[in-house]
């Protein structure tokens, strides 16, 4: 695979960058390739968080406490994120659920799961008069139990798989780590190609770009789908974290890369691979967008605080630097290509060849990641797949993530306003029991 890797790289570097009327491409194509070498490579050398029996008993006596903020959500999919909670192999402590305000109807929700007693967890539910935002929803949970050791992140539209908490506590034997992230796995990844390439890319970017990230202990975004954090360091950013302003301006966008920079501030923040998440993803063009918008617009603010706080030594320093330096300077690629055609015209299918054949080689490292109802012929499609959502990265979403940081200031939810978004959901189907949808964590990676 090395090997090939290689030639790849030189084919590329002979036939394009040594090409005299596209040199001036050479500081942006060679610094994309750098940025896609260093996490495959560093990343192989990632290992799973494991603890001993006297630490499994430690981090067994630690409360729990899990926040769920919800908000104009699909009443059957916040029932099946609930039942995951409830039967986790390490059961959370509390369950805390916030309604952000009016929005869909949960009363049949907000009668059964507190009476509920299953073990050792509690499930309480909040209701809010007005919608604050997400930040705010959490922050009703983050101030009211000083009891809780870890406080749990999860969005209400995902399912654990069985031992996700039990996976995401490992790393906290280590008292210098502060927040896990975990791993999403798309529930509805095979919907339609949206979702489908969306999970391919997701799942890539979580095994290198986040895998090498985890290794120096620098994780940038713990996914709000399922992250924890040391209750201790919440506890005192809360304000911060609530009453961020940029420019004078209040930021209400960010909201898991936030809590994750904080973390980090305060020790190591990293990645658990065996502790998976189960979201569902947009399945229409339009959700699509909104949620790349809105992710542009608090990653711009984010990416500004982290060159501001972050060790200008750390991983994360140098990394944050160099996406903002490939983001701006890849709008000159097409420029350089126009300004020189028609002789450019070889370069170009150069680059889209070596392109596509490096996300083909590439692609193969997702079948690490095995899930129990994903057949060899589905997993294979989804790698045949994986370039086109490379494509869709660069000649669409590009131009869509420029607009939302040029744009930054628009702080506003983008999805989720008008209701439920549109997911193919029955609309009063019961909410069944979620199977078992990955095997045990020490067979999920190899």
């Amino acid at each position: 695979m090395a090997f090939t890797l290689a030639t790849v790289a030189l084919f590329t570097a002979r036939h394009v960058l040594l090409t005299k009327h596209v040199l001036p491409l050479v500081p942006i194509l060679g610094i994309g390739f750098v940025m896609r070498v260093v996490p495959l490579v560093t990343s192989w050398f990632g290992k799973l968080f494991t603890t001993t029996a006297e630490q499994g008993q430690a981090l067994d006596r630690l409360c729990v406490v899990v926040a769920v903020p919800v908000y104009n959500e699909h009443p059957m999919l916040l029932d099946r994120c609930l039942w995951s909670l409830v039967n986790q192999s390490r059961q959370p402590d509390v369950i805390h659920v916030v309604e952000d305000g009016p929005s869909a109807d949960y009363t049949i929700l907000r009668d059964y799961w507190p009476r509920q007693r299953p073990g050792r967890v509690r499930v309480q539910w909040t209701r809010l008069q007005e919608n604050g935002g997400k930040k705010f929803a959490q922050s009703i949970v983050f101030v009211n139990h000083p009891e809780a050791d870890i406080f749990v992140t999860v969005d209400s539209d995902t399912t654990l798989e069985h031992r996700a908490v039990e996976e995401g506590l490992k790393p906290f034997a280590d008292p210098s780590i502060m927040s896990v992230a975990g791993v999403e796995e798309n529930f509805n990844k095979d919907v339609n190609w949206l979702t489908r390439s969306v999970a391919i890319r997701n799942t890539y970017n979580q095994l290198t770009v986040w895998g090498a990230q985890s290794i120096f202990g620098d994780v940038l975004v713990n996914r709000g789908t399922f992250a924890l954090y040391r209750a201790w360091v919440i506890r005192e950013i809360v304000p911060a974290y609530v009453g961020e302003t940029f420019l004078g301006r209040p930021i209400k966008l960010g909201d898991d890369a936030a809590l994750t920079l904080f973390s980090r501030a305060y020790g190591r923040t990293v990645q658990q691979l065996s502790a998976f998440s189960l979201p569902m993803h947009p399945e229409e063009l339009s959700h699509h967008f909104r949620q790349w918008l809105r992710w542009a617009r608090g990653s711009a603010i984010r990416n500004c605080w982290r060159l501001r706080y972050l060790d200008v030594k750390s991983y994360g320093f140098w990394w944050t630097l160099l996406v903002w330096y490939t983001s701006f300077m890849s709008a000159a690629v097409p420029i350089v290509l126009l300004a020189t055609w028609p002789q450019s015209e070889r370069t170009l299918e150069l680059i889209l060849v070596a392109a596509i054949s490096w996300s083909y080689l590439v692609s193969v490292r997702t079948l690490s990641v095995r899930r129990s109802d994903d057949s060899v012929w589905f997993r294979i499609g989804s790698l045949f797949l994986y370039p086109t959502g490379i494509l869709w990265t660069t000649l669409v979403l590009r131009p869509v993530r420029l607009y939302g940081t040029a744009t930054f200031l628009k702080q506003r939810w983008t999805t989720r306003q008008t209701g439920p978004e549109s997911m193919k959901v029955p609309a009063h189907a019961p909410a069944p029991e979620p199977p078992p949808m990955l095997p045990e964590p020490d067979g999920v990676l190899s």
